[in-house]
């Protein structure tokens, strides 16, 4: 019985380690918070009034704007996190501040996953904005009737933290700052582009079943289909169910291989 008091008070001691680390990233995200808000709703503006109004004069159909609308919130988080790779890689050959961090009297492998949550939180707080700010825009094109609500949140969030460890995960493969040049040809672009932000899974399917399968292998292909089941209605999409499990498994891999290499990569006993 004392045994396990001891255990509960240590674990209670790291949560307070890593939720006082999440709040100091909190308060150095907080002075560049606007910055970022006029940065995304200018880019958000530009690609749907491109997307819903100017576009269908060309025979795109009319109800694609909230299709791309879901498509650009779900795919923000995923470049978002993506610059954290670049200052994690600059850190670990320069300055070395997460040996400070790893310092803490804490398990290493909980302060990687405290990276990857608080990489998860920054991208899911501009992600949010998206939604009323799209709203704005798409007008009634953007039907709030069909969301569901219970769905939304559970793929939202689970979304978020792929990006974060799978953000990890590439900063534990790539090797040095030079390897940076290739990340985003050889990872992030086909990753994005084959990733259903402007098709759906059953649209590449209906043309080839071999294409759809083989787009399985992507994670954005669960991100994308899960938020657009989620507020857009199940109809057309994978299963919700398929897409939160499927993205579920891909996080915890991306987590678990990401806290093994680093812990190696930095020496952590």
């Amino acid at each position: 019985m004392k045994n396990s008091s001891i255990c509960q008070s240590e674990y209670f001691r790291y949560l307070t380690i890593m939720y006082h680390l999440i709040c100091r990233d909190m308060r150095v995200f907080k002075e560049e918070f606007w910055g970022k808000i006029v940065n995304t709703a200018i880019l958000l503006f530009t690609t749907m009034i491109v997307f819903s109004y100017f576009l269908p004069a060309y025979g795109l159909q009319s109800n694609y704007g909230p299709f791309i609308l879901i498509g650009v919130i779900a795919g923000f988080g995923f470049f978002e996190v993506i610059g954290k790779v670049s200052l994690m890689l600059a850190d670990m050959e320069g300055d070395k501040t997460i040996l400070y961090t790893l310092s803490l009297p804490i398990p290493s492998g909980l302060v990687f996953i405290y990276i990857g949550i608080s990489w998860s939180i920054l991208s899911s707080i501009i992600s949010l904005v998206l939604f009323p700010l799209g709203k704005l825009v798409l007008f009634y094109q953007f039907d709030l009737s069909v969301i569901s609500w219970w769905k939304l949140p559970l793929i939202f969030i689970l979304s978020n933290l792929f990006f974060g460890f799978f953000a990890l995960w590439l900063s534990a493969v790539l090797k040095k700052m030079s390897d940076l040049s290739n990340l985003f040809v050889r990872v992030v672009n086909p990753m994005y582009m084959f990733g259903g932000y402007m098709y759906s899974w059953a649209a590449v399917y209906e043309i080839s079943h071999t294409a759809g399968y083989l787009h399985l292998i992507n994670p954005l292909v669960y991100v994308m289909e899960g938020m657009r089941a989620a507020t857009l209605g199940s109809a057309g999409y994978l299963p919700f169910g398929v897409s939160f499990f499927a993205l579920a498994a891909f996080t915890v891999f991306f987590g678990w291989d990401a806290s093994r290499r680093l812990q190696r990569t930095l020496d952590c006993v």
